[in-house]
């Protein structure tokens, strides 16, 4: 195998990795053994979570803090915001790794008929 090839199947397998992190769906629990869905990291979709807030009374304001709650749609942001900080790259390097290659590949081969 040939190190263009390497690094073509390296670049392919990382492509193929972040695409998945991106499209896979994002979710956080609700501490009672329930997922709640945040959509993926390419279209996030709240309203789950903000049923949930809704449900849970996450949104009514408490004096001083007394009573914790806890606020489903931030966890959400949270959870595909950290999605997004490792595909992303990864897709990106996927992309640029094969591109490179196919790039280099084009302008090193000789001309036929010089």
């Amino acid at each position: 195998m040939t190190v263009r090839r390497l690094i073509i199947a390296v670049g392919a397998a990382l492509l193929v990795a972040g695409l998945i992190g991106l499209l896979a769906p994002v979710s956080v629990s609700d501490g009672n053994g329930h997922n709640i869905g945040c959509g993926n990291a390419v279209a996030t979709d709240l309203s789950a979570a903000r049923n949930a807030n809704d449900n849970s009374g996450a949104n009514i304001p408490i004096l001083n803090q007394v009573v914790p709650h806890t606020d489903y749609v931030a966890q959400c942001q949270s959870a595909v915001g950290s999605r997004r900080t490792w595909t992303i790259p990864l897709t990106v390097l996927g992309i640029i790794a094969i591109a490179g290659t196919l790039l280099m590949a084009r302008r090193g081969a000789p001309r036929a008929g010089i």
